[in-house]
């Protein structure tokens, strides 16, 4: 059978619905393969499946010792920061990079997360790329979020091999929140929870 023969017979037994389900999902297959759109889609399918952060039970917890917050960073003008000048603060401490889909995805959810709560929390995403590439794209979507450099790496209890990681630290320093991947930072059960850890 020839190829022309082929397509009418596809075209004659398939209802409209399944030729448009078909073409929506060769069209994301070759959106993934080709490297100039491959960011957005996944980026896009990112948003699509994020979902609200899971609290830590009590009883897994665990408290950051006074050398756990002994570890530097550096402001984005390349000022040394001590971890430790946010010790007796809420933290929202998330691991990033500009590259990453997931972390692209769930940007512009802190954004609206920072300007609500940017004055009560003191918000950290550390990055190890370069300035130039951070500020570039903090400018390019306006974003203002506090961004600093990796000069060390984190503590055991705050390391991470995936990107990103976010965790929540209490005043106490007791890690509440340990979320791995894009999640909803925005939404009414974070924002809930957030406000019964800054009551305490």
């Amino acid at each position: 059978m020839s190829i022309k023969k082929k397509v009418q017979e596809y075209f004659r037994k398939k209802s409209a619905f399944r030729i448009t389900t078909d073409l929506v999902f060769y069209l994301l297959i070759l959106a993934v393969l080709l490297p100039f759109s491959r960011k957005y889609v996944a980026t896009g399918l990112n948003k699509a499946i994020m979902h609200r952060p899971s609290i830590i039970s009590d009883v897994r917890q665990v408290t950051l010792s006074d050398e756990d917050y002994d570890w530097m960073l550096a402001g984005m003008d390349g000022t040394p920061v001590s971890f430790s000048s946010f010790k007796g603060d809420v933290i929202f401490l998330s691991f990033w990079a500009t590259w990453c889909p997931p972390c692209r995805a769930e940007m512009p959810n802190i954004q609206q997360l920072y300007d609500e709560y940017g004055d009560r929390i003191s918000m950290v995403l550390a990055s190890q790329e370069d300035p130039g590439q951070l500020q570039a794209f903090l400018d390019k979507y306006g974003y203002d979020l506090p961004v600093y450099r990796l000069v060390r790496n984190p503590p055991e209890k705050l390391k991470t091999s995936s990107i990103p990681t976010t965790f929540l630290i209490t005043r106490e320093g007791r890690i509440t929140v340990k979320k791995t991947g894009a999640a909803r930072w925005d939404g009414r059960y974070f924002k809930t929870y957030l406000e019964s850890v800054l009551d305490k």
